[in-house]
């Protein structure tokens, strides 16, 4: 395991004051930002502040506890790491999304999302093709800049800081759950009360799809930042899920009466692609040696 940018060299009780600090910090600026999102609605900058709730607790918390904020990790490691974060959600969203419309259960592409793609590009009178290459090509690639700065925010709060402090008191795999369940929880507010979820029906069931979900991504974003050292590739990982995941295999989709319950975070079969892969990242983990038991050193108390 790569060393760069960890938390195991600092006493564990520096670590549980920087922990509890995080954890309060984090509930009430997350909870001044979801008002704000709920109370006006789902607009991308409101969006955003919520999303950087996560990583401006985790910055106060090692301020206040007087903790280097390098150990959350900002080198940027091995590309071969940046590499799989980008490419990984891809991957996973192709799988899912082929399953999806060869079972027939939503169409492969949506006009609406041509349309609508061209008119926001500039595209008008371009052919479909050439409209869809041009708009994969502006979202997968141009539009990492406006995702990956959001979710930045986040990465630095739940695997630049949470997932490596937490790895102090328990294995790789109780933190990389913890902090899936604490990231799906964290969503609730505006998955209850905003649109940000599939629609009005079955909602508790929805949100039993996103934490398996969040708990997945977690696996293996967890995996990443501690193999790389980098909380870089959690938030380039993220990023490319928002990118790859909604803004363009969802928004292709033809949506059918039933779609929302199979497609996206929200239905079945995503959270299910996500999770076999998350269990092969344990399979590694163990490999590894990250299962046995939390970070140990000699000053830890």
């Amino acid at each position: 395991m790569s060393k760069e940018g960890q938390l195991e060299n600092l006493p564990r009780s520096v670590v549980t004051k920087t922990l509890l600090i995080f954890v309060l910090m984090t509930v009430v600026l997350s909870l001044a930002a979801s008002k704000l999102v709920i109370d006006i609605g789902l607009k991308r900058h409101y969006m955003v502040l919520l999303m950087w709730t996560p990583g401006l607790a985790a910055l106060a918390a090692c301020k206040l506890s007087g903790v280097g904020i390098g150990s959350l990790g900002w080198g940027w490691g091995k590309a071969r790491w940046q590499a799989a974060a980008y490419l990984l959600p891809l991957v996973y969203g192709v799988v899912a999304y082929t399953i999806l419309w060869a079972g027939g259960l939503g169409g492969v592409l949506d006009a609406k999302f041509l349309e609508e793609a061209g008119y926001h590009l500039g595209l008008v009178g371009w052919s479909e093709t050439a409209t869809l290459l041009m708009a994969i090509f502006i979202f997968a690639v141009v539009g990492m800049t406006w995702h990956l700065a959001s979710a930045l925010g986040e990465e630095i709060g739940w695997r630049g800081f949470l997932t490596p402090a937490l790895m102090r008191y328990m294995s790789f795999p109780f933190a990389s759950l913890v902090t899936g369940l604490v990231w799906a929880l964290w969503h609730l507010p505006i998955i209850l009360l905003t649109q940000y979820n599939a629609g009005p029906s079955d909602v508790g069931l929805q949100f039993a799809n996103f934490t398996l979900l969040c708990v997945g991504l977690s696996f293996i974003m967890s995996y990443l930042r501690v193999k790389s050292g980098s909380l870089w590739t959690a938030a380039v990982m993220h990023a490319a899920h928002n990118i790859f995941i909604l803004s363009l295999l969802d928004r292709m989709t033809v949506k059918y009466e039933d779609t929302w319950r199979f497609a996206g975070e929200f239905g079945f079969i995503l959270p299910l692609v996500i999770a076999a892969i998350a269990v092969y990242v344990w399979r590694l983990a163990h490999r590894d040696g990250l299962c046995a038991g939390p970070v140990k050193n000699e000053v830890a108390s």
